[in-house]
């Protein structure tokens, strides 16, 4: 039996200074919510979303360590939608748009899940119970965690297709060079993690909007995101080296900044560039306060990469840093971008260019995976 009052609580709270997109053309494109209601039943606690036209896409909902997070892309949510008529209590909840993503968060006891599914084309329907009510694979044995076990690694290779990326002073293209690290990436997950599912956001010389890659890793329930990329400087050849690993927040320095932005730059290349025309430092503050529950995790992550990548590769080790990568803007899961090298360094570049550099850095990543796959296991257990 779940009571409203004592299980789970929904709180709507605008929290960002600027929440809603101030352009009327982006008014006009956006998805407008009019509804939220809550109402209670025996044995679940059911949110109806409802909007005013259909709801075009919605992002797997994510787990925290008190409730879950929904993501709405390209939607808004008009004044006075949260209904609480319908409820035994008040209807609160916690509400913040970044960029043209609406963010919902549902507060509710550590045992209770979420499933949500379309009812109609306008409506949405979330419903939370405790997990003794959900029916569970009788083959297994269940501790409760298994749904949120490291089951589907997420690897992106940076740029791609018109994207070429930086150009090395060997004439490679970045993109090559991060396809071919992530494919070698991917065949070896397979062999040290059979069970867990690798997904790749390319597979060929493509380009992927950089926004859709960490749609892709949301959708398939990724719950590990990996962005691969080659550093490199505006003058060529130069003496900057090494590898370093990125987590979303605010550039701390004049260097982070500079690889964000030749990283970010990939925008230039999709159709419509308004949806990152908000992203500023603010915005990617709020972003990394959506990301919260999971930053630690992040930071392990990375530091795991530079501890492998230093003990695999003659590279050398830049660290572990921050900045404010679009492509990591909305992942539901620990994500992290590697720099793998500098293309603007000789000895740099045609170590990325050969084989042996591409495998071994791949090894790198996929050792990193396993250490953190298993810290990340036994965390469940305590």
């Amino acid at each position: 039996m779940i009571s409203l009052t004592l299980r789970w609580v929904v709180a709507l709270a605008v929290c960002c200074a600027s929440p809603f997109p101030s352009s009327n053309a982006a008014q006009k494109e956006a998805t407008v919510i009019t509804m939220i209601r809550a109402s209670v039943g025996p044995d679940s606690s059911n949110v109806r979303i409802r909007a005013a036209r259909t709801i075009t896409s919605f992002q797997r909902p994510e787990r925290t360590s008190d409730g879950f997070i929904l993501r709405l892309p390209a939607t808004t949510m008009e004044p006075g939608a949260v209904d609480s008529s319908a409820s035994a209590t008040p209807l609160k909840c916690t509400a913040e748009r970044i960029r043209d993503i609406l963010v919902l968060r549902f507060r509710c006891a550590p045992t209770d899940t979420m499933t949500i599914r379309r009812d109609g084309q306008r409506d949405l329907v979330c419903t939370i119970r405790p997990l003794s009510d959900v029916k569970e694979d009788t083959q297994t044995p269940n501790n409760g965690q298994g749904k949120w076990s490291l089951d589907v690694i997420v690897i992106d290779a940076g740029h791609g297709g018109q994207d070429a990326g930086a150009e090395g002073v060997n004439g490679v293209y970045e993109k090559t060079v991060t396809l071919a690290i992530a494919r070698k990436l991917r065949d070896r997950l397979r062999e040290i993690l059979p069970k867990t599912k690798v997904v790749m956001t390319r597979d060929s010389d493509v380009f992927i909007e950089l926004y859709k890659r960490t749609q892709i890793a949301n959708e398939s329930g990724g719950k590990l995101f990996v962005s691969i990329h080659c550093n490199s400087m505006p003058t060529k050849p130069h003496p900057a080296h090494g590898c370093e690993t990125y987590i979303l927040r605010p550039g701390r320095n004049n260097d982070a900044a500079r690889v964000a932005s030749l990283e970010n730059a990939s925008v230039k290349f999709e159709r419509s560039t308004q949806r990152y025309s908000g992203m500023t430092e603010d915005q990617i503050i709020i972003a990394t306060m959506a990301q919260r529950s999971f930053v630690r995790l992040s930071e392990s992550f990375a530091s795991a990469i530079q501890k492998e990548v230093k003990k695999e590769t003659p590279l050398a080790d830049r660290g572990m840093s921050q900045a404010g990568f679009f492509v990591l803007v909305g992942a539901s899961m620990p994500n992290v971008l590697v720099e793998t090298g500098f293309l603007s360094n000789t000895t740099d570049a045609e170590y990325l260019a050969s084989s042996k550099g591409q495998s071994a850095l791949a090894q790198s990543l996929a050792n990193a995976i396993r250490t953190y796959s298993a810290s990340y296991e036994r965390s469940l257990h305590h």
